[in-house]
């Protein structure tokens, strides 16, 4: 063999060895690329676990939907609203009533008459609120018309502002104690507490909304009380509200107080009314107060049902009245899951100030208030608290506001009181108050509530309430087994349930009314 057939083989071999070494290193640099990648993507998701993590900590892990995680990965309740979208922030609220005096509506003997309310301001500087009802708005329609009535001791009196049809403000003298309260509006909403004006309020005012009206009133309280500018005549100065809030407690099933009231279902009016807000103003708080009684008819609020389930309207929230409604209220009938079934947004539980202020019922002492706390806190929709009146739940006659905003701050103000019952129906309220003492109403049906309420309530003859725990006379009803009020069944929905049933079957008689 020469020496070149030799060296040959000798330059393959390291031609070859090259190639090997080349191989590998590009073998090398793609397992490295790959493991990069792959770490890369296990600290952004690990990062990300962390977030939501941190997030859950706080009460709103969100994975990425807006829907609350669940240790099992199924969101089990219903999500809360977005911080932005709720008018509060991440705070659960109170909202207190300002405006009515409730302290001096004489339950209270030694402040009766007395006008005790303290001015907007001392009430935003306390820190306990998140928003401040003005109330009210107690009178419109027939559009221009509209009252307001409202107003504090050293707030330079009562707003008493009242405009007719012809549109022609008041006096000057008149406007004047409205008008001062604008630096205090201003004051308050520097302390991040929103100002909001309730119209309506009770079922006795002289309100209602006429064919094409709601637009009408849509655009005057957006000049009058929002950011128009076309109205130079403003009750309230140069205040800017933060929003509107109807608490309607009668419709034309009702009757209301005019004849105009009575022509037309104000529902569609109130829709448009909201739509049109939401139009003019984009950042306007629209809120709706319905009593916490479900009728047995659709099983909504007679008085708001349509426009809480309207699809077409932005509300911020609901408040729901759970006072002057004993059916609803705790112990034994409150019902904020149902309400969450009514509606999906913010829900706000309206308690009154002291037991003056709801006679026929719902103020909770602190174990009650405790109670249902504990039966609602942790709960996405629940929203807060609100507070009728301001005077009443503050000195001199309570801390009452105090103590509701330790009891939404997680802080413990009672114990002992038991959980709230089931909402007492049909057979339920017999249980309570014996046998009717009448038939069934015609056109009703025998097993509607309406008929046990009509007749167990108003007509209970038997003396003994259903746990034997008390006695009521004849014509006096059992509210809570240990409680006989002969007002009872004659100050509560549930009378107008019955009146508004029977109105809308002799006004429908194609429509077959609901049995069991």
């Amino acid at each position: 063999m020469n020496a070149n057939s030799q060296a040959a083989p000798m330059g393959d071999q390291k031609q070859l060895a090259k190639r090997r070494t080349l191989v590998i290193a590009v073998a090398i640099l793609i397992l490295v690329a790959i493991a990069a990648t792959a770490t890369g993507v296990l600290v952004s998701k690990n990062n990300s676990d962390s977030a939501n993590a941190q997030s859950n900590s706080n009460g709103n892990s969100v994975n990425g939907t807006g829907i609350p995680a669940s240790n099992n990965g199924t969101n089990t309740t219903t999500p809360l609203p977005p911080v932005s979208t709720r008018p509060w922030g991440n705070k659960k609220a109170l909202i207190g009533y300002w405006g009515q005096n409730a302290i001096g509506n004489g339950y209270t003997p030694e402040f009766k008459n007395q006008l005790l309310t303290k001015n907007l301001t001392w009430h935003c500087d306390t820190g306990l609120y998140q928003q401040i009802n003005l109330a009210f708005m107690p009178e419109f329609g027939s559009y221009p018309r509209f009252s307001l009535s409202f107003g504090g001791a050293d707030s330079g009196g009562v707003c008493n502002w009242v405009q007719g049809t012809d549109g022609v403000a008041p006096p000057a003298d008149v406007q004047a104690p409205c008008i001062a309260l604008s630096s205090e509006i201003k004051h308050c909403q520097t302390k991040n507490v929103k100002i909001v004006l309730s119209l309506a309020g009770d079922h006795l005012s002289d309100y209602y909304l006429g064919v094409g009206e709601g637009k009408l009133y849509a655009q005057l309280l957006f000049d009058k009380f929002l950011q128009g500018k076309a109205d130079p005549v403003r009750p309230l100065g140069d205040a800017i509200l933060d929003g509107i809030e109807l608490d309607i407690e009668k419709n034309w099933l009702a009757g209301g107080s005019s004849a105009e009231g009575a022509k037309n279902d104000w529902q569609p009016e109130m829709i448009e009314m909201f739509i049109a807000l939401k139009k003019l103003s984009p950042s306007v708080i629209l809120g709706v107060v319905p009593q916490c009684y479900l009728n047995h008819w659709d099983y909504t609020d007679y008085n708001m049902g349509k426009l809480i389930a309207s699809p077409d309207v932005k509300i911020d929230y609901v408040l729901i009245q759970y006072y002057n409604n004993p059916v609803c209220s705790y112990p034994f009938g409150f019902n904020f899951n149902d309400w969450k079934l009514k509606f999906k947004g913010p829900l706000v539980v309206g308690l009154p100030g002291d037991p003056s202020s709801a006679v026929y019922g719902g103020f909770l002492p602190p174990n009650d208030l405790q109670a249902v706390t504990d039966a609602i806190l942790s709960d996405p929709q629940f929203s807060g608290y609100s507070v009728y009146d301001v005077s009443s739940s503050n000195p001199p006659l309570s801390t009452y506001s105090k103590t509701l905003r330790d009891a939404l701050d997680g802080k413990e103000v009672g114990r002992g009181s038991p959980p709230p019952g089931p909402i007492p129906r049909g057979a339920e309220v017999v249980g309570r108050c014996g046998s009717p003492t009448k038939p069934p109403l015609s056109g009703i049906g025998p097993d509607a509530d309406a008929d046990f309420f009509a007749n167990a309530y108003a007509n209970c003859d038997a003396p003994r309430c259903g746990d034997g725990a008390g006695s009521c006379p004849k014509g006096w009803n059992c509210i809570s087994c240990t409680t006989c009020d002969q007002q009872y069944w004659r100050n509560t929905s549930m009378e107008q349930d019955l009146a508004n049933s029977i109105a809308y079957l002799k006004a429908h008689p194609d429509v077959k009314p609901p049995v069991g």
